[in-house]
């Protein structure tokens, strides 16, 4: 693969997935009837626009960027196992947490900080603030719950990315646990580690193949991704119950049900496994258009921002950046610093000016 075609996947899934979830934010409670009473009967289609003019996105994509940073800033310090790395991560969603509750805080080694956007609240979740504000207290606590919530999966597309570029630094089947293990420090339900677990591996094996149509699309899933988790983790009843649901999204994609309805089957996005299937089945459905996948992610009485976010993550990774209209780059919230970081997590060389 051409270092041009690398980039342009890399951009493609990091940007992507940011247009998924500014598309989604602006409809993330509303049910699909009070959609398409707004929007009209195909539902939402083009930004709604702040008063500034600008697309905002949600806190996935703030975590997200936060994801990248603590990546970017371990191996900076040339961690690059996931035990290493893990704690940089840790770091990084304190940061974001400080973010939301103190919008005058110093934050430790992060260059997102002088993006006053990020500092902005956009729906956080209530799993990843309760679990933050245990780590942040005075006795650093341990997290206790059980929770599937998508927070977790959502934020882990940078893994996948930066693993696509370096898998000599980090090859795939570790991209994946460092995923899983992202994830399990906010979100302890087995199905949110293993859907993002799946989800990052999903990106990068993406942005690393070429031509990528449904039968190749469906390749990756089964005989990749799931085979390999299937050969760390044999016999868990979760990972079976998490790709029965993905093969379910896949047969759905090439059914004749509407969109809306097969979708419905799948659930509504709020937990990991569901918003994984969501997003898959948008991207088998609408293999070769960014606009379409897009829009089937978000057009639903579900969690929209989510399953946006990850069907542009993984939408960008198979047809890269050029590939998303101009009407969603034009207008999207920090565009050039979403470029700016996956250029980054592309870069052999991490920029000086990144590091704090």
């Amino acid at each position: 693969m051409t270092t041009e075609l690398l980039l342009n996947k890399c951009r493609g899934s990091l940007v992507g997935g940011a247009v998924g979830d500014a598309l989604g934010y602006a409809v993330e409670f509303s049910s699909l009837n009070e959609i398409r009473k707004i929007y009209g009967q195909r539902g939402i289609t083009d930004y709604k626009l702040n008063s500034s003019g600008i697309a905002e996105f949600s806190d996935d994509t703030q975590m997200s960027l936060f994801t990248a940073e603590g990546l970017l800033n371990a191996i900076a310090d040339k961690k690059t196992s996931v035990d290493e790395i893990t704690p940089y991560l840790t770091a990084a969603y304190k940061n974001w947490y400080l973010t939301q509750i103190r919008p005058k805080s110093q934050l430790e080694r992060s260059f997102l900080s002088r993006f006053r956007a990020l500092w902005s609240q956009r729906a956080p979740g209530l799993t990843c603030m309760s679990a933050l504000q245990t780590i942040m207290s005075d006795s650093g606590g341990k997290v206790v719950n059980n929770s599937k919530g998508c927070g977790g999966v959502m934020r882990v597309a940078p893994v996948g990315i930066y693993s696509a570029a370096h898998t000599d630094i980090l090859n795939l089947e570790n991209a994946g646990l460092l995923a899983g293990s992202a994830a399990e420090i906010t979100h302890k339900h087995p199905l949110s580690t293993l859907s993002s677990m799946a989800f990052a591996m999903v990106v990068a094996e993406c942005i690393l193949s070429h031509s990528i149509d449904r039968d190749k699309f469906r390749e990756i899933i089964v005989d990749r991704v799931f085979t390999r988790l299937i050969s760390r983790i044999n016999g868990d009843i979760h990972l079976n119950e998490l790709k029965a649901l993905i093969i379910k999204a896949l047969d759905l994609a090439i059914s004749g049900r509407a969109d809306t309805d097969a979708i419905l089957i799948l659930g509504e996005g709020w937990v990991a496994d569901e918003t994984l299937a969501i997003a898959i089945f948008s991207v088998m459905r609408y293999i070769d258009d960014f606009e379409k996948c897009v829009c089937c992610a978000v057009n639903h009485s579900g969690d929209s921002d989510s399953t946006g976010a990850v069907a542009g993550n993984i939408i960008g990774a198979i047809l890269g950046y050029n590939a998303i209209p101009e009407k969603y780059r034009l207008n999207l919230e920090l565009h050039d610093l979403i470029l700016q970081i996956a250029d980054t997590l592309a870069s052999p060389i991490i920029p000086s000016d990144l590091l704090e």
